[in-house]
């Protein structure tokens, strides 16, 4: 059976979009566009009474809005869910250009109408919509979530824990979600969302796509879902299928690929198997799923000498408030620090960074200096500088007295915080934090070589995650959820400066809130007093007060 070129060309046609614009990613946007959307709900409330006269496309929209409004919800309740998130992407892009069109045609153009054109002039455009409707996809993969259920507006992960949205998704969101998860690979959950399209389609008194639009898409998903996994496996790093076909017996696969199915195979029987420096990239983003949903168990000879307890013996000023020390893992040592910074210290990270907000890049080695911008990474950063608030420098003081290690100077000891909020689905897949003098074509500058690699990583959750967001290490098999003014630290490099590759390690999807956290980065280059370099060059380093561990 061959699938249709034609359809092919269809979804090639609607879908191959790269992503310019990104005001999915970051929830706290999203909590400013659902401000100027209300804000622009009550101007044309307020111009539907001047006109005396209602036009369709108007009312249609903002019957949505007072269903919202009617819920009486917060800005954060409502878009924390990722499906009521969608839906003011869909509104605002093919909604609005509805309502745009019949507020352009009037005759008299009021204040009003001025003053509600120029607050949409920051609305999403399409490619946000499109950004939206890949990261729902890719959140019901992630946590395997029943598609139904999303259709019907109920995010749920479990018997205990789901989420209502404000209304469901109709036959054509469906099938919008499904094209998107088509053109990306992920040919599983493409068949998943068409043919809850489809069956939505059938139940709807006002259809907004017909089963006869649907079917055709639908075929061609099964299709090319069935030909990729007889020619392919059912994984890999650009394309993912159900390992069983859909219409067809697949043939049996010779050589490598059968090869690949039996490790697939195992990989997923095996709920201890954890990643390692040979993992490809399937296999790694397998476990690191896995991970996040909760199912990787450790073995109890690496969670059996695991502590919890209070730290005074690093500065005198711990005497009076101890840390409160918990370990995740020895080798490589992760641990957190709870209730380190207090709700006003959070909130000011978050006040400081918020105007300032832009997408996160990560590195590439195809990359300059600066990194690119991708789905592996789907968040908002900004940057807040020691010494642009005195409660900053007291928490820089803080983080550099728990740890051992030297700040100063600024942004050489120690970077500049970097303050990340996730959006929809918002994640981070695994990579490691050293590496920074080398993820450039170009040779690391003097400044680079004299400040050094990134030797720790202290990052604070600044905000409670109702669910998700959990930072995963994919080798060490630990999974921390996020808690507001907690802290979780690791060591980055060994004793003699070279990279721990056992601290690879990601942020899992967003499934319902909003992930804020802030990192400091420690350098080598000023540790030299601070940190010796072992007696064993590979040696790992262990805790303040503690000595370095080999293996």
């Amino acid at each position: 059976m061959s699938c249709s070129v034609s359809w092919l060309v269809i979804f090639t046609l609607m879908l191959d979009v790269v992503s310019t614009s990104d005001m999915y990613s970051s929830v706290a946007e999203l909590e400013q566009l659902y401000v100027k959307e209300q804000q622009v709900g009550q101007r044309l409330e307020h111009f539907l009474l001047l006109i005396k006269q209602q036009t369709e496309a108007i009312d249609h929209y903002l019957t949505e809005l007072r269903e919202i409004r009617s819920a009486n919800l917060d800005s954060r309740a409502v878009i924390s869910n990722p499906i009521n998130a969608f839906h003011m992407m869909r509104r605002l892009t093919i909604s609005w250009q509805t309502v745009k069109t019949a507020l352009e045609t009037q005759v008299n153009v009021t204040e009003i109408v001025e003053d509600v054109l120029n607050i949409s002039k920051s609305f999403p455009n399409d490619e946000d919509l499109s950004g939206a409707a890949f990261s729902l996809a890719q959140l019901q993969g992630a946590y395997r979530l029943n598609v139904s259920q999303l259709a019907s507006g109920n995010v749920q992960m479990s018997d205990r824990i789901s989420f209502a949205s404000l209304r469901g998704l109709n036959a054509r969101d469906c099938l919008f979600i499904g094209k998107h998860a088509f053109n990306k690979g992920f040919y599983d959950q493409a068949v998943d969302w068409i043919s809850t399209a489809s069956e939505v389609a059938q139940s709807e008194s006002n259809q907004s796509a017909t089963v006869a639009e649907i079917k055709p898409f639908l075929s061609t998903a099964i299709c090319v879902h069935d030909d990729v996994l007889e020619k392919k496996g059912p994984l890999g790093e650009n394309w993912r299928t159900n390992p069983q076909p859909f219409k067809r017996r697949v043939k049996t696969v010779s050589g490598g690929n059968q090869s690949k199915q039996q490790r697939i195979a195992d990989a997923k029987n095996n709920a201890r198997r954890l990643a390692t420096d040979k993992s490809p990239v399937w296999e790694e983003t397998e476990i690191f799923f896995r991970l996040c949903r909760g199912e990787q168990s450790r073995p109890t000879r690496l969670t059996s000498r695991l502590k919890c307890r209070h730290i005074s013996h690093t500065q005198p000023y711990f005497i009076v408030r101890p840390l409160k020390l918990e370990e995740h893992s020895l080798v490589p040592y992760i641990a957190v620090f709870h209730d380190f910074m207090s709700d006003a210290e959070t909130e000011l990270f978050k006040s400081l960074a918020i105007e300032n907000l832009e997408r996160s890049a990560h590195g590439s080695k195809r990359s300059a200096r600066q990194g690119v911008t991708s789905d592996k990474r789907t968040s908002k950063q900004s940057w807040v500088q020691d010494g642009s608030h005195h409660v900053i420098d007291k928490i820089t003081k803080r983080i550099s007295d728990s740890v051992g290690l030297n700040s100063q100077p600024s942004n050489v000891g120690s970077e500049h915080y970097q303050v990340a909020n996730y959006g929809i689905g918002g994640r981070y897949t695994p990579h490691c934090d050293h590496g920074v003098l080398f993820q450039s074509r170009g040779q690391p500058t003097e400044f680079d070589l004299m400040r050094g690699d990134r030797i720790l990583t202290f990052m604070t959750y600044l905000d409670d995650v109702e669910e998700g967001g959990a930072t995963v290490f994919t080798q060490a098999g630990v999974a921390v959820k996020p808690k507001k003014g907690m802290s979780v630290f690791w060591w980055n490099l060994m004793s003699d400066l070279s990279g721990d590759t056992s601290t690879r390690h990601g942020g899992c999807p967003v499934l319902h809130g909003s992930k804020w956290i802030c990192n400091k980065w420690f350098h080598s280059g000023e540790q030299f007093l601070k940190r010796p370099c072992g007696k064993e060059p590979k040696s790992r380093i262990s805790h303040p007060g503690g000595d370095a561990v080999n293996g």
